[in-house]
């Protein structure tokens, strides 16, 4: 049996069936582009003409998503049949030119995949190969539904390139609109920024809310171009979802420029602004509370006064400390701060100095170790810290306060006795008292005698010496006979006695009080008993007049 005489045949049949691939895949490939352009056609229609939101953008993507999957299965049920074989190419033929199973039979006995004698297998194919060209196996296959679609194709991708080359910003909008994004369709008025207290506000970030702190001011200054509006709309949208509407005049020498400002903000709203024919989308401001700062001040006392009870410590803005005692400083915030900035202000002087982390914190921070005004204080200080959190937020007001020096009052004292005209070697009692506000260190007696013309002579006798780490001695009282005679005085001669008392400083410099000068004067024996006798004239005058008294009160009851 000839191999050749179906060979022409045969390869028309292929040709058939490649075609008829051919045209199933081009009718899948343009079904499904018409179903995938009026899908896009009509987001595009529903999103221009409703400009809907980036939610309702999502619903509506996945509500048309079933009907654009129904779409694309009908468009790939034209795929049916391909790669079909050549025998199933021939049957359809044969169906076509009504040749009985001949075409086949022919194929198969060639092929030999049939059985039969020889003498039948020859004389089919035989009669099919002088039928070969009365077969037209192209006949009913018709390309022109295909080229049709084609064309529609070809016109579709015109169009959109025709709309992408005459109004690219639509075009570019609607795709950045389809992955979710918050531009906007061109308009004749183009809002071009917006600025809250100075920052910019991305439009295109309109789901990040902008913060202020807690009674902030808010002020928003809206830019405009293309043709300017003559107003501008702010709708503004509280917590409980009541509006507000405030209609926006041009600034008179910027005309492009619209404000609003409100003085103090203290809870979150949203807000949208429309100018002209342009909107944005509805932006946000949330409130945060302001950060807090909390001050910890702490004294070290000075030597001399390390058994005085006076507060070292204190959690308040201010610190009452003795005179040359050391200060630190402590800050603790609520939330992660910059380094603060301490101001300190002594009289007319001001420094500035930055804290440093406690550690690897960034809500403790503490004065440098090398910081030196704050030892060893002698005057009152005032200071101030301000801080900035890591939303640029600083305390309603900076933290202020003072560090006052507690004074240091002079010892008080005083001096008196009975007598004051002794003899020269007497021993009159002295009676003295000393108080000091935080501690006596010595008492002393200071004489300065008198002969004459000459020059006085200048004598110290030490009272009572208390040791640094002896009981603090704020109050004494006492009596001390003063012995004359080592100063060998002469009747005439004069004495002037001063109390002297001073407190415990230890290495600072000692504060000394004096008491009023007391007089003795040195007489003979007949001085001292007139003396003693107008004493005790005075006294039993003084006597008479208690008694007087007493009996007078007496009479009236």
């Amino acid at each position: 049996m000839s191999t050749t005489q179906l060979h022409s045949l045969k390869l028309q049949i292929k040709r058939l069936r490649d075609a008829r691939d051919s045209l199933r895949l081009a009718t899948a490939i343009t079904g499904a582009f018409f179903w995938l352009a009026g899908v896009l056609l009509t987001w595009f229609v529903l999103d221009y003409g409703l400009n809907l939101s980036s939610l309702h953008r999502l619903l509506t993507m996945l509500i048309s998503l079933p009907v654009l999957a129904y779409g694309l299965s009908r468009a790939f049920l034209a795929l049916r049949g391909w790669g079909a074989s050549l025998i199933e190419t021939a049957i359809t033929v044969e169906h076509r030119h009504g040749l009985d199973g001949d075409l086949v039979a022919a194929i198969q006995f060639e092929q030999g995949q049939a059985i039969g004698s020889p003498e039948l297998q020859q004389a089919v194919v035989d009669y099919v190969s002088q039928l070969k060209h009365e077969i037209n196996v192209f006949d009913g296959f018709d390309f022109t539904p295909v080229r049709n679609r084609l064309v529609g194709v070809g016109l579709i991708l015109f169009l959109f390139a025709g709309a992408a080359f005459v109004a690219p910003r639509y075009v570019g909008t609607f795709f950045q609109r389809l992955a979710m994004s918050n531009a906007s369709y061109p308009t004749q008025t183009t809002i071009a920024s917006i600025e809250l207290n100075g920052n910019p506000i991305s439009l295109e970030a309109a789901s990040q809310a902008s913060t202020l702190g807690f009674g902030s001011p808010l002020e928003l200054r809206i830019a405009c171009q293309g043709v300017l509006p003559q107003s501008c709309r702010l709708v503004i949208t509280g917590p409980q979802g009541g509006t507000t509407q405030a209609v926006l005049q041009p600034e008179v020498t910027q005309p492009h420029e619209f404000h609003y400002s409100v003085p103090r903000l203290i809870e979150p709203i949203r807000y949208q602004v429309f100018a002209g024919d342009a909107k944005t989308p509805e932006l946000s401001v949330e409130i945060i509370p302001l950060p807090t700062i909390k001050v910890e001040l702490a004294a070290t006392p000075p030597d001399y006064a390390q058994n005085i009870q006076l507060s070292s410590s204190s959690s308040s803005t201010h610190l009452a400390v003795l005179a040359g005692s050391d200060v630190t400083l402590n800050i603790i915030a609520d939330r992660p701060i910059d380094a603060p900035t301490l101001t300190l202000r002594r009289g007319s002087s001001e420094m500035q100095e930055e804290l440093v982390p406690v550690g690897s914190s960034t809500t403790n921070w503490q004065l440098p170790p090398a910081f030196d005004p704050l030892n060893q204080i002698q005057e009152t200080i005032a200071y101030e810290l301000t801080a900035v959190d890591e939303h640029g937020l600083s305390p309603a007001t900076p933290v202020r306060g003072t560090i006052r020096v507690v004074p240091d009052r002079v010892p008080s004292v005083s001096l008196r006795t009975i007598h004051h005209i002794v003899l020269p070697s007497a021993s009159p009692v002295l009676h003295y008292r000393a108080t000091d506000d935080f501690g006596l260190a010595t008492l002393s007696l200071r004489l300065e005698i008198r002969r004459g013309d000459s020059a006085p002579r200048i004598v110290e006798v030490p009272l009572r010496t208390f040791a640094a780490k002896s009981p603090v001695q704020k109050n004494l009282a006492g009596e001390y006979a003063l012995d004359l005679a080592p100063w060998q005085l002469q009747v005439g001669d004069q004495v002037e006695i001063v109390l002297q008392a001073s407190d415990f400083r230890d290495n600072a410099a000692r504060q000394r009080g004096q008491s009023e000068p007391l007089h003795l004067e040195i007489g003979d024996e007949s001085n001292v008993l007139a003396a003693i006798a107008e004493a005790d004239k005075q006294s039993e005058q003084m006597l008479n007049q208690l008694i007087e008294q007493q009996l007078g009160l007496g009479e009236s009851r």
